[in-house]
């Protein structure tokens, strides 16, 4: 009977412990897509018979006016996806009651590449679960990502701020 009322008060002590357990401050606030391992062409025979030349294309003749259409006078964004294109957003300031979360998303092409988060609430579960949202969003590659739970509020901050982001770059 003794040996029961001691492992139940250690028990309650260790519980009460790990409940208001606060996590540090994080030290790396910024999660970096890698890029996938480079495909290598297989290797052909070598031959030494002739060396060869890079084929060679004639320059192309020069366009018109009457070619092109007029060039837009609006500010909106291009349609077009550039394969080697950096592009930088800022999404919105999202406030929560435990902090604000403001993410910048750097993408290359149409691949989020980096996430950097420019506010971020100073204590708190948030600190743990701010990493976890980066690596999941660069590896979902969008804002519909799963929240962390036991920092709900500051997952749907950065989801929101991650999702104006991405709205930010438009269709470009």
């Amino acid at each position: 009977m003794k040996k029961t009322i001691f492992v139940v008060a250690l028990s309650v002590a260790g519980f009460i412990a790990v409940w208001r357990f606060e996590p540090g401050p994080v030290q790396n606030t910024a999660a970096i897509a890698q890029a996938p391992p480079p495909v290598t062409a297989p290797s052909l025979p070598s031959t030494s018979a002739a060396p060869t030349s890079a084929p060679t294309t004639a320059p192309a003749a020069p366009s018109t006016s009457a070619d092109q259409p007029a060039p837009s006078t609006t500010d909106s964004p291009s349609t077009r996806d550039t394969a080697g294109e950096t592009v930088t957003t800022k999404g919105s300031a999202e406030s929560s009651r435990y902090g604000t979360v403001q993410v910048q998303v750097t993408f290359t092409g149409s691949r989020i590449a980096v996430i950097t988060l420019l506010q971020a609430p100073d204590g708190g579960r948030s600190l743990t679960a701010l990493p976890k949202l980066q690596q999941e969003a660069i590896k979902a590659q969008s804002a519909d990502i799963d929240t962390v739970t036991g920092a709900t509020e500051t997952s749907e901050s950065y989801k929101t701020s991650l999702q104006a982001a991405i709205d930010a770059r438009g269709t470009r």
